[in-house]
């Protein structure tokens, strides 16, 4: 696949709109019948309808099923858009099992996509919006530290470069563990803060639950994909597990992906986070007490840029969203479109790469469920 085919970049769409047309576009020529849960109340920027919508891919009776969902954080849609419809155009579907289905899920934040936002509606990191609502919240008490730091922090610069200096302050006196657990594990107590989890369920959680009690409660064996962008080397795929190293789940990975790295615990170097209200937990929960089905749960993202600039791309994300309203329009799409390239960068090697790896990735997701025991 040349960097100048021309098919290469008809796949990364430019907007939620156009990603969304695309793929119900691919699904028409696939023959398949689309669902879709169009948001209630809220339209994006050209008025159009915030939909997630759901493929159904196999026989009703499948009891191996095979979900590939994209947009949890919004932004972050549309390579894993991309990857869903080069699966569709390449003929993936007839490749499948008798006994196995697939369920895609399309824009799990159409919002976020749309409005150019990692977080939700309501302002929420979606990734920290599945746990018990009814229950305490897990305390971050190594996010205060943060929090003032982010207010005052302004997003040119030399005010970017200023909150770096504040977090590695931080990870210098009390470690870098603890200085990224409180930017990344989720924290309840700031609704303008980062890696906000919530108050209440939202619309998104409640919509894929509702998907899941339609079509999960008669499989038996289901893996799940969410593809993200952001963590990893550039233009690779980067595998997390939400499950240790000793678990069953870390075994099937390592035995269908032989030659890739299944990362845990270990996604930054001598770091140990524990995160809260995880997609991919909230979910398989859900499952395996509606169905008594076994999950296992894995999280693919496309690495683009260093660390250090992805966190700072955390608080230009929440600049844009709580505190740009004095600024002016200059400014303001300066920092989202450098936003949206850290988290979905525009040269095409990249891009290419994330297709090439992802023609594979399918297929071996498939092989790899077909031979569960």
């Amino acid at each position: 696949m040349a960097d100048d085919d021309p098919a290469l970049a008809d796949y990364f769409a430019a907007s939620y709109q156009q990603g969304r047309q695309a793929f119900l576009a691919s699904c028409e020529r696939a023959g398949l019948v689309v669902e879709n849960h169009i948001h209630p109340s809220l339209k994006g920027p050209d008025g159009e309808d915030l939909s997630m919508d759901t493929v159904w891919i196999g026989r009703e009776s499948a009891q191996r099923v095979l979900i590939f969902s994209c947009g949890t954080h919004g932004l972050e849609a549309a390579a894993g858009s991309a990857t869903m419809r080069r699966w569709l155009d390449m003929d993936g579907p007839a490749t499948l099992p008798e006994d196995m289905a697939v369920l895609l899920v399309h824009a799990v934040n159409p919002y976020g996509w749309a409005w150019s936002r990692r977080g939700n509606e309501d302002g929420i990191d979606l990734n920290r919006n599945f746990l018990d609502h009814a229950s305490p919240y897990p305390a971050n008490p190594a996010y205060a530290d943060l929090h003032a730091l982010l207010l005052r922090t302004d997003v040119d610069e030399a005010g970017l470069n200023g909150f770096a200096d504040g977090f590695r302050a931080l990870a210098a006196s009390k470690g870098m563990n603890y200085a990224l657990t409180g930017i990344t594990s989720g924290q309840y107590d700031f609704a303008d803060g980062l890696s906000f989890g919530g108050h209440a369920a939202s619309w998104s959680r409640d919509t894929l639950y509702a998907i899941a009690r339609k079509y999960l409660g008669r499989a038996r064996k289901i893996l799940h994909i969410d593809w993200h962008t952001g963590i990893g080397a550039y233009g690779e795929a980067h595998f997390i597990l939400d499950e240790s190293k000793g678990s069953d789940a870390y075994l099937l990975l390592t035995d269908w992906w032989p030659g890739q790295a299944i990362h845990c615990d270990d996604i930054v170097d001598g770091v140990s986070i524990s995160y809260n209200g995880l997609f991919n937990v909230g979910l398989r929960q859900q499952v395996e007490a509606m169905a008594g089905a076994q999950v296992v749960s894995l999280t693919i993202e496309w690495g683009t840029y260093d660390i250090e600039m992805m966190l700072l791309a955390l608080v230009m994300d929440n600049w844009l969203v709580h505190r740009a309203g004095q600024a002016d329009t200059g400014k303001v799409d300066r920092v989202r479109a450098e936003l949206v390239e850290r988290f979905y960068p525009a040269a095409m090697n990249w891009r290419r790469n994330v297709l090439r790896a992802s023609e594979a990735i399918y297929p071996q997701a498939i092989e790899g469920l077909a031979g569960w025991d």
